[in-house]
């Protein structure tokens, strides 16, 4: 039998893990107030700057919202998608996060995300993706003005990203709008590194030409209510956009989410 190694805990990470458990079990509901500072010191025999420390960082996590001078015990806080993104964006910026992986997870959601679009019936929630992928058609217009490539491509991942906003929010998928949101910083930088390679002018109008008829055509699945077009074209316009930067071994890790 092989055993592992004991991980040692500090007071208040134990005080957290009970609180979160509490409210995992439902022992402990969205409304519900905790203790009183005095009454958690007792009941867990610690000091007053344990507790405190607890309760810091489950307010970070947004496990409980406190209130500096309130004499009633932390407000147990209800589940919110944007609880999600702060330890999600963290894992994207790891090193140990490759580039394949970010795009995997990108066919995965946006794919998934455009199905259920196009699934749902929500006429004004499809009319702002229309919205959004008119911008993409409107930036794309008017890239040969005075602005640098740079610029482009800065205010490109922008407006990608609040295309991609708008159909995960059409999904009416919590998790998926939160996983969504918390992984698109990475993966923008990732699309304006993408854009920034085109260094010739002709190149980028080219490049942001084609991801604004790719973002027309995805609309266009979305809005005819066709779930399987909108999900197969949401994962072939982004391997579309990626697939000549790619190494061999990255197109092979990305070869079974398309199509």
């Amino acid at each position: 039998m092989q055993f592992e190694p004991v991980k040692k805990l500090n007071s208040y990470e134990m005080i957290v893990d009970q609180i979160e458990a509490g409210i995992r079990e439902g022992r402990l509901h969205p409304g519900d107030r905790l203790p009183g500072e005095r009454k958690l010191m007792e009941t867990f025999s610690v000091s007053r700057p344990t507790v405190r420390e607890a309760m810091r960082v489950l307010h970070a996590t947004g496990v409980v919202n406190t209130r500096a001078g309130d004499p009633r015990g932390a407000e147990v806080l209800p589940f919110t998608p944007q609880a999600l993104e702060r330890p999600l964006a963290r894992m994207t910026h790891q090193e140990g996060t490759t580039r394949a992986e970010l795009i995997q997870f990108r066919l995965l959601l946006e794919g998934q995300a455009s199905l259920l679009a196009a699934a749902a019936d929500d006429d004004s929630a499809k009319r702002r993706i229309a919205a959004r992928a008119l911008d993409l058609t409107d930036l794309a217009e008017r890239t040969g003005g005075a602005k640098s490539t740079a610029e482009i491509s800065e205010e490109f991942g922008e407006v990608l990203s609040n295309f991609h906003s708008a159909i995960r929010a059409a999904s009416g998928n919590q998790l998926l709008q939160a996983t969504g949101q918390a992984v698109d910083e990475a993966l923008t930088t990732v699309a304006r590194q993408r854009l920034g390679e085109e260094t010739e002018a002709p190149a980028l109008e080219a490049r942001l030409r084609c991801s604004a008829q790719d973002a027309a055509t995805l609309t266009e699945r979305i809005r005819a209510g066709d779930t399987a077009g909108a999900r197969r074209t949401a994962t072939e316009n982004i391997y579309r956009f990626y697939k000549d930067r790619l190494s061999p071994h990255e197109l092979e890790a990305l070869a079974p989410l398309i199509g």
